[in-house]
């Protein structure tokens, strides 16, 4: 009678868990209306504070399903092609690319029951369609696409772009994205800064106060950059900020010995790279 008693018990208890989760599921979706058609059930989500989607259902609605989709495994990227551009994001990734351009995104690209989830701004802007937030129903509607969203050549600065792309990959080309984005970063707000000149390539080459990037003085800010380079240069060129206040970065080596070490204030440390304001 006890082994009995407790196998209900049990039983009971296994059912209270999975009762929660699924609240917990289910408080966590958003409705959400794309292009007059419901998504439909598991396919809107809160990541934190921001509403995510199911890539494939989101897209097979907003281009009334004439998008090509496809899944590769080997880079756990999705991707849909339309109208000559095609759409792509990856597992991990901040960020999605479309038509040359990379989006940042509030909220990282995630897998969950097969399905793959985006932050649903950055997709929405792919198709130039608007995203409201109904508050008294705590849903989201996205209107229709209005066309695509303009081409990265059109869109970036070419001369900006071959800059930046160059001096961070010539100083970050073995750094996390993070660290990349956080290079871009220090030359945007020197840019900003008065103490500095006013575009990208004069901040690169700055020698007022001597040499300021060392790729510019070896050469190695000439050599080709590395895609993973290109898509953090674009991201700046996007808005994405590792912070407001940072202006210089060292080694992690000399972190203490460097004169950004001894003169400025620490911020933290990405990678192998030592930032500092």
């Amino acid at each position: 009678m006890r082994k009995l008693t407790k196998s209900i018990v049990f039983v009971a208890a296994s059912a209270a868990v999975c009762a929660i989760f699924a609240l917990c599921a289910a408080a966590h979706e958003i409705d959400t209306d794309v292009n007059g058609e419901p998504l439909g059930e598991g396919n809107a989500r809160l990541s934190g504070s921001t509403t995510v989607v199911a890539f494939r259902s989101f897209i097979n609605c907003i281009t009334d399903g004439e998008a090509e989709i496809e899944w590769d495994d080997k880079t756990k990227t999705a991707s849909a092609d339309y109208l000559g551009i095609t759409v792509s994001a990856t597992l991990g990734e901040d960020y999605i690319c479309a038509n040359g351009r990379c989006l940042p995104c509030t909220a990282e690209n995630s897998i969950e029951s097969g399905r793959m989830y985006v932050a649903i701004r950055p997709l929405a802007a792919v198709f130039l369609a608007e995203v409201e937030w109904l508050s008294e129903t705590k849903s989201v509607k996205v209107g229709r696409s209005r066309g695509i969203i303009e081409a990265g050549d059109d869109f970036y600065d070419a001369d900006e772009l071959y800059w930046l792309s160059r001096i961070i990959s010539a100083e970050a080309r073995g750094e996390p994205m993070q660290g990349k984005i956080a290079v871009g970063t220090v030359v945007y707000n020197r840019v900003s800064s008065d103490e500095y000149p006013d575009s990208v390539y004069e901040v690169i080459f700055d020698m007022k106060h001597g040499v300021q990037f060392t790729p510019a003085k070896t050469g190695s800010v000439y050599a080709e950059p590395t895609t993973e380079s290109v898509k953090a240069a674009k991201l700046c060129m996007e808005g994405r900020r590792y912070r407001s206040d940072v202006l210089f970065f060292c080694t992690v080596a000399i972190k203490d010995t460097s004169w950004a070490g001894r003169n400025r204030p620490f911020i933290d440390v990405i990678g192998n790279h030592a930032f500092f304001a």
